[in-house]
């Protein structure tokens, strides 16, 4: 499922994603996001960073109306200069946000990052739209959302976002050593998660692991 979002987020000219569902809280969009293509560093920098008290993007995901289409320059003033700066060195040159709320009004957004300075035309807020609304159908509909229970959906759920990472490469038939490099971690951390998605998702080899992973 993930790597359908990524696929029709870079159709669209897009980088990365980040898809929050029946979320409690605004910051829990970043310190714990449904699915996301960001590492695990990026989420720990974030949160360390102390943006989920101070990101623009998810107040306006939290509470705006409606699909927002924006450039990095419309924060360059006021009380958002901080953030400004922020996504500049990052490299972020703008973004779309669609806020949602399911049945239970809890909240849930999705939000596309551009790492290069391209044009999006305001048609992308329809094409977005739809992305995020089959990706919080499809993810309610496989057990990924908060409290939600039953099968290796609700196992992966319980996965941290560093052990989501490297079940993904798990699956893709990295070693730990390999991944280790990807993820920026030691083996020896990547070998102790390994055994820790294991323990979770209750299966007994890497190759069950996966399985699971590629039913998602």
């Amino acid at each position: 499922m993930q790597a359908a979002i990524y696929s029709a987020v870079r159709a669209l000219g897009f980088d990365s994603f980040n898809l929050g569902c029946e979320k409690t809280a605004q910051r829990d969009f970043m310190t714990d996001p449904t699915l996301t293509n960001w590492s695990y560093d990026d989420l720990v920098a974030y949160e360390r960073g102390g943006w989920s008290d101070k990101d623009p993007l998810l107040d306006y995901a939290a509470t705006g109306t409606g699909p927002l289409l924006w450039q990095r320059t419309i924060w360059d003033h006021g009380r958002h200069r901080d953030y400004y700066e922020y996504i500049k060195f990052a490299g972020i040159y703008g973004g779309v946000t669609i806020p949602f709320r399911g049945a239970s009004e809890k909240l849930g957004a999705l939000t596309l990052l551009s790492f290069a300075d391209r044009e999006h035309d305001k048609d992308v807020l329809h094409a977005a739209s739809i992305i995020g609304m089959v990706g919080t159908a499809r993810a309610a509909a496989i057990g990924l959302q908060t409290g939600q229970a039953g099968g290796g959906s609700a196992k992966f759920r319980s996965l941290s976002s560093l052990q989501r990472e490297i079940l993904k490469w798990v699956a893709n038939g990295k070693s730990n050593t390999e991944i280790a490099l990807i993820v920026g971690q030691s083996k020896r951390s990547v070998d102790y998660h390994v055994i820790e998605i294991l323990k979770k998702l209750e299966v007994g080899s890497r190759a069950q692991a996966a399985a699971i992973y590629a039913a998602l």
